[in-house]
């Protein structure tokens, strides 16, 4: 059951954050291939000149992705979505996970959305931290693109359910 924790805390820490991503739900762009399911979704960060902005998570057969995408209009009441840019996951081993920017953070890139892949393990006093970090992504605005960035510095926090 200690092994679900940090998934559970995760989803309900995302609840709050996941109210403009909710939208993003209602899509009407399809995945990039139609075996592909949606695991999980963000909103991120506009620019000056108001774009909206969200990021998912794809299984795509036994392939992860994260996927950038622009909102570029409306179909009613929900929004269009495009992808913009997507790279595709290998997961070292089943319990590297994608963590999302809520938590992460890079001392080289602050103040912006950093995506990592890694695990995150319990602290002594309830929280998570992430480990063995193998991967990180920023979201660049300014070039619309997700960018590889190093992994070292990266460091994703979940403090613990009272």
């Amino acid at each position: 059951m200690s092994q679900y924790l940090p998934a559970i805390a995760a989803l309900l820490a995302l609840v709050p954050a996941a109210s403009h991503a909710s939208e993003a739900r209602g899509k009407s762009t399809p995945p990039p291939a139609k075996d592909c399911v949606e695991v999980s979704g963000t909103a991120l960060s506009g620019t000056a000149e108001g774009s909206a902005y969200a990021a998912a998570e794809l299984k795509c057969g036994a392939k992860l992705s994260l996927v950038l995408q622009r909102q570029t209009g409306r179909n009613g009441t929900l929004p269009v979505w495009t992808v913009i840019d997507q790279v595709t996951i290998s997961k070292p081993s089943p319990r590297h996970e994608l963590l999302q920017p809520a938590y992460c953070s890079s001392s080289r890139f602050p103040d912006v959305a950093v995506f990592a892949l890694g695990r995150m393990v319990e602290q002594p006093d309830g929280s998570y931290r992430s480990e063995n970090v193998v991967r990180a992504w920023w979201f660049d605005v300014k070039r619309e693109r997700l960018a590889a960035i190093p992994a070292d510095d990266v460091i994703c926090v979940l403090d613990g359910v009272d």
